[in-house]
């Protein structure tokens, strides 16, 4: 008889494992403490994962609308320090659409799906946990909108200001997506509309800020999400995927793949238990090990050039070493898939 599995969070990583588990038959009740459609903070970038992931989990036919993106520019400030094709193509699509399609799909699947539910439950054999970073004192804020009518330089930009970056790429209807991480320290304490441009300012991105400010802000898209410190995460779940796992810096773009690969880590492994033929315990050794395997080498790179996108000193060698060919952010940008 099988066994239901119980997710806790409806993002990426919980609605799409919750897919693929119920493409096995396993028996599947997923909790969000929102509602769909929402928008969360997030790059919105989908880059690295292949479509054989997407397939196994089912995902592969959700992403219709979203747009290939091909170029990318960084700047420093107002300057631009380099320009260039992406090595891998990415995808553009907000997670307000995408999302809702993964809910959509995972209850005509069969599965059960709560909403403004939250689990507030201890651990316990049957619970996967995908509720995201976990909040902490000080470290980083997210901040994210969408604006109608910006031109961009390329399909990707990338804005290094003091202590902080904010990444800017093309979603579906012709909006594009604007999401930065801040030190805590950064954000102003002013009105809520006001908020991106502000912070943006106050890490020295007054020309991003006011072109940003002369294009058109979405209603009801800027979002924000508490203090998070990127790195393998220390949760007091027995078995955690996605963000509440491995929360990679977002510069990666790398965050939504790892969410899909991570899910597709926990299908595999769990599918064991969810037939009866294997414990809990064993089966989530087995996807950690899986995962550890799988997101090692470009979690550890992604950890070692944060910092130099966060520090001056790391962005002026950062912009120098670029330029001059002998820091190869294009190699890096591979190896961080």
């Amino acid at each position: 008889m099988e066994k239901l599995i119980t997710i806790a969070g409806g993002g990426l990583a919980g609605l799409s494992c919750g897919l693929g588990l119920r493409s096995a038959g396993i028996p599947v009740e997923l909790h969000e403490a929102g509602q769909y459609p929402r928008h969360r903070v997030c790059g919105e970038f989908l880059c690295g994962v292949t479509e054989e992931t997407l397939k196994r989990l089912g995902a592969d036919q959700l992403l219709e609308g979203a747009q290939r993106l091909e170029t990318m520019t960084w700047f420093r400030g107002a300057k631009s320090i380099l320009s260039a094709k992406l090595p891998i193509p990415g995808l553009g699509i907000s997670r307000h659409l995408l999302d809702f399609r993964l809910q959509a799909a995972l209850k005509h699947a069969g599965a059960r799906v709560y909403e403004n539910s939250r689990i507030t439950e201890p651990p316990r054999e049957g619970l996967l946990n995908c509720t995201g970073r976990p909040a902490i004192k000080g470290g980083f804020i997210g901040l994210k909108a969408h604006f109608q009518g910006l031109e961009l330089t390329s399909d990707l930009e990338m804005h290094l200001g003091r202590g902080a970056y904010l990444g800017i790429s093309r979603v579906e209807h012709g909006a594009v997506n604007a999401c930065g991480l801040f030190p805590a320290s950064a954000i102003p304490s002013s009105k809520k509309s006001e908020l991106l441009f502000e912070a943006l300012r106050s890490v020295g991105l007054a020309d991003l800020a006011s072109r940003l400010g002369g294009a058109c802000l979405q209603s009801g898209t800027l979002s924000a999400v508490a203090a998070f410190q990127p790195g393998w995460q220390k949760s007091k779940a027995l078995a955690a995927i996605g963000d509440a796992a491995a929360a990679i810096p977002p510069f990666t773009g790398n965050g939504m793949s790892m969410a899909f690969e991570s899910a597709l880590a926990a299908v595999q492994a769990l599918t064991p238990y969810g037939r009866g033929e294997s414990s809990w315990t064993a089966c989530v050794e087995n996807m950690t090990r899986s995962m550890t395997k799988q997101f090692g080498l470009r979690m550890r790179l992604a950890m070692v050039m944060h910092p130099f996108l966060t520090h001056p000193a790391g962005q002026a060698l950062l912009a120098v070493g670029v330029r001059s060919g002998l820091i190869p952010l294009q190699t890096a940008f591979t190896h961080l898939r």
